[in-house]
């Protein structure tokens, strides 16, 4: 969700002023000419403070320290999103075990139903028994006989009047049986179903709790932020004096920012052609072979001995480059809108856009494969098998968590191969190619899902 920023880099370079103060320390994902060297020019200040080498050391300061604070608040986000995962989660088993109480209830409706008509049908018989007792009786079976073959046929009808009425007690005690016991079941499904419900509120609470506290802790930091922007904007300021009084820094000023310029009009070409490639090939079936059937020839990355699976994974999750960030985007079936987060998503209008954030990326881009994969990249991390990040195959999920990768997952991307990621970075930017970031964060192992 942040690039890394290594100020002694910066400060190793601080000649190279005009780049200090135009790019945007996220490393080109397209190789491309070297930048041009400056030479050196002289300070155009007496005041230490404000030399061109100091200027340079304090905007890379401000930049990393703002770099910084922003990938917090993302990292909260992403623990907000974690709860409203939880929530979701909830909420479906709470469904669930309601739906099994009422086809637990209805069930035994129909038993206790089935019971009545038995026990109906036994007075029934009962009745009927005792009306033709005269006539079934032992005796009269002899003494009301007109000869052999009567008595035969009024023997015969008492043994089955007699069979029919063990067979209709039978059919009422079996019914009765089940239908206490579809009762038990029935109560018992209520009995989860309320707890499911139980826990289903409670995790929405939890969830709107830690979204509040990712608004209350965005909140704290606004003056934070406001002040390290001031600080930068200053400081690129005098810089800017100075390249304009000095007219060698000003040739190196302009010379950079046009390197910037063609860099970053590359970058968009290709990841034009990318996405193009991909939309136009989601519906095609087979390998592809050519760089105007495959996204990832364009993007230049070999796809030798790569499944189909793994493809139109790739394939869906190109497609979206350059879709805006939105906090809470994303679902199988494309971008949506983002949700309010009180900070740094609000203050970007991400609950105004429809896009993706990191875990909604990867939730469309696996639905190719039949994965549904929930909206939290912790739980996105367990979802599959665990590989050494050594042996990282296209179609692998990276990610980066807190303290030196041992903390709460906050941020994860798709590896595309040759050490290249495709990923919803963070607010204000869009889906995007980049180099994998082998940070101190980054976890040692990917999650292979296909």
């Amino acid at each position: 969700m942040r690039a890394l920023v290594t100020v002694p880099a910066l400060l190793a370079a601080v000649l190279t002023v005009a780049l200090a103060a135009t790019l945007l320390l996220v490393p080109v994902a397209v190789a491309g000419p070297a930048p041009p060297t400056p030479a050196p020019g002289p300070a155009a200040s007496e005041d230490p403070s404000d030399d061109a080498g100091s200027l340079v050391a304090r905007i890379a300061t401000a930049r990393a320290a703002l770099d910084a604070l922003t990938a917090d608040v993302g990292q909260r986000q992403e623990l907000a999103n974690r709860a409203l995962a939880d929530e979701a989660a909830a909420r479906a088993r709470a469904d669930d075990a309601r739906r099994v109480a009422e086809e637990s209830r209805r069930g035994a409706d129909v038993a206790a139903a089935d019971a009545e008509r038995a026990r109906t049908e036994v007075d029934a018989w009962v009745a009927a028994w005792f009306q033709q007792a005269d006539v079934l009786g032992p005796l009269s079976v002899l003494s009301g006989s007109a000869g052999p073959d009567d008595v035969a046929e009024r023997a015969h009808l008492r043994d089955v009047v007699t069979a029919d009425q063990r067979a209709a007690l039978e059919r009422a005690e079996h019914a009765r049986i089940e239908a206490a016991n579809a009762d038990s079941r029935a109560r018992a499904a209520r009995i989860v179903a309320d707890a499911e419900a139980v826990r289903a509120a409670d995790a929405r609470t939890a969830a709107e709790a830690e979204v509040a506290r990712v608004r209350a802790d965005a909140d704290a930091q606004q003056a934070q932020l406001a002040q390290l922007t001031a600080e930068r904007d200053a400081a690129e300021g005098r810089l800017r004096a100075l390249e304009d009084a000095d007219p060698e820094l000003a040739a190196q000023r302009d010379r950079a920012a046009a390197f910037d310029a063609a860099a970053t009009e590359r970058d968009a070409a290709r990841d034009v052609r990318v996405r193009d490639t991909a939309r136009a090939g989601l519906l095609r079936v087979g390998p592809a072979r050519t760089e105007t059937e495959d996204p990832l020839a364009a993007a230049g990355i070999a796809t030798d001995g790569m499944s189909d699976t793994v493809e139109q994974v790739l394939a869906r999750a190109l497609s979206q480059l350059g879709v805006v960030y939105a906090w809470g985007g994303g679902n199988v079936d494309g971008p949506t809108q983002g949700i309010r987060d009180g900070g740094e998503a609000d203050a970007h209008g991400d609950y105004r856009k429809t896009g993706f954030d990191c875990s909604g990326l990867m939730i469309y881009a696996f639905a190719a494969a039949g994965k549904d994969l929930p909206h939290y990249s912790g739980y996105q991390a367990e979802a599959g098998r665990r590989v050494p990040l050594a042996e990282r195959k296209p179609g692998d999920l990276l990610f980066w968590a807190d303290d030196d990768g041992a903390g709460a997952v906050h941020h994860v991307a798709l590896y595309l191969g040759d050490d290249q990621m495709v990923e919803a970075p963070e607010s204000g930017k869009t889906v995007r190619i980049t180099p994998v970031r082998m940070n101190a964060e980054i976890l040692p192992t990917v999650t292979r899902l296909v």
